[in-house]
């Protein structure tokens, strides 16, 4: 059973006001944005609502989402409309910051204590990135692109998330959930694409200034077999002066391991069910594009009164 608490950050009373809200909406993303929870509730003269005040929402004992009111809207119809934020909405503060020879971990956990957020597990990303200088710069920006630069030279694919007030550093590896959608089970309707019109590249094209010779190295990596098929589809980069030749070129091969591809998009409309969130991993088994494997869940969107979701995926 589903239940939502609102706790006045003035007065410090909590409510139970699940049986007011008439609609809700948990949504999640995989990178760049907080989860939200937007609901319409009737009004109680009892409940003020309060910017900064906080709304828990639970399936049972289980805390799903816990946020802060940043929106909210009163209507002549007796309603209440509010949007609520978790943590990772202070991420879009500006700072500058410059490090070396840090972890994306050790990022998230410097950000985190320097504008006080709460973290919980913050797993270890292996990667340490020789140095990065970042002025005036979002600290989602930041941290995503720690994250992109351990992507690229471990092949570890890591996405950070609220865990119900716990700002977390998960890889997408180990948040499979044991839940198949597709035909038989849970989706209602389905929309995918396939195309290599975007981020597709089957040449990389890695640059690095070197001081000594006052000239540019150039680190190549391609894949012959695909540009006879799609034609020359190059990715050009511009790397850190840091990075000795072995790291540079091995960052070029991973790179053409993620990118020498078809990006697949997949929409999906299907019953809710509430341990799905962004970051995870389901297997999607669609027989109509012959599709049977593992995906990311980009974006989800949870109806909490129809009880569906509409859900955005992409192959891990």
């Amino acid at each position: 059973m589903i239940r939502v608490r609102f706790q006045n950050n003035k007065t410090g009373k909590g409510y139970d006001i699940t049986t007011l809200i008439t609609d809700a909406n948990w949504n999640t993303k995989f990178a760049g944005s907080p989860a939200s929870f937007e609901f319409t509730m009737m009004n109680d003269e009892q409940i003020k609502i309060d910017h900064g005040s906080i709304v828990s929402f639970f399936i049972g004992k289980e805390g799903l989402f816990h946020g802060y009111v940043f929106k909210y809207s009163k209507s002549d119809k007796g309603e209440t409309k509010v949007v609520a934020y978790d943590q990772l909405r202070y991420l879009k503060n500006k700072d500058t910051y410059v490090f070396k020879g840090k972890r994306a971990d050790q990022i998230v956990a410097q950000i985190a204590g320097d504008f006080e957020l709460k973290t919980g597990q913050l797993s270890n990303t292996g990667y340490v990135i020789p140095s990065m200088v970042e002025d005036s710069k979002s600290l989602f920006d930041i941290i995503l692109k720690a994250l992109y630069l351990t992507l690229i030279n471990n092949k570890q694919n890591f996405y950070l998330w609220d865990d119900f007030g716990q700002i977390r550093i998960s890889n997408t590896d180990k948040s499979h959930l044991n839940l198949i959608i597709g035909d038989n089970s849970l989706a209602t309707s389905y929309d995918y694409s396939s195309d290599i019109d975007g981020e597709t590249a089957n040449q990389i094209k890695l640059v690095r200034d070197n001081k000594e010779t006052g000239k540019r190295d150039v680190y190549v990596a391609k894949d012959t077999t695909s540009m006879a098929r799609w034609g020359v589809l190059q990715h050009y980069e511009k790397v850190n002066e840091n990075l000795n030749k072995a790291q540079i070129e091995k960052q070029a091969d991973n790179m053409l391991l993620l990118k020498n591809r078809p990006e697949q998009s997949l929409s999906v409309d299907a019953l809710a069910n509430l341990k799905v969130r962004a970051g995870c991993g389901v297997f999607v088994e669609i027989s109509g594009v012959g599709l049977s494997g593992w995906y990311i869940v980009e974006e989800c969107k949870h109806d909490v009164m129809k009880e569906t979701m509409k859900l955005k995926l992409v192959v891990m």
